[in-house]
């Protein structure tokens, strides 16, 4: 497991880095990668951001109070990087709590550089 510095949506973050294989398997050259491209395409996770809004206000508009969200952070904390065993794809989630769903958390999946997925962290583990 790595650690980096990720400046997201205005806030930094230490996040570990955490590869999908097993004890015995080498971490791929893939997953690397994709890792490394992540890092590159900063404009597309800032560009997200919208979309996790709209995620929150979409399945908790009640509990939020209000129909926009001036603070993502009150209600979606990144926590790691989660890189799946991918060697056909670069895909990257970026793992998050959510203060609406404790168990499930959230995940914000990109892959080759775009966003591609907002759910529950179920969708990528």
């Amino acid at each position: 497991m790595n650690k980096i510095e990720y400046n997201l949506w205005g806030r930094e973050f230490d996040l570990d880095i955490t590869y999908d294989c097993y004890s015995d398997e080498e971490v791929l050259e893939s997953q690397k990668e994709a890792v490394k491209s992540f890092l590159r395409f900063s404009k597309e996770t800032d560009d997200a951001l919208e979309s996790v809004k709209e995620y929150c206000l979409t399945n908790n508009r009640k509990e939020i109070g209000s129909n926009n969200i001036d603070n993502i952070f009150k209600y979606v904390v990144p926590q790691y990087l989660f890189v799946p065993r991918d060697e056909m794809h670069q895909t990257v989630a970026i793992m998050c709590n959510y203060k609406f769903d404790l168990e499930g958390g959230m995940a914000i999946v990109f892959q080759n550089g775009k966003l591609l997925d907002i759910g529950k962290q179920e969708i990528i583990l």
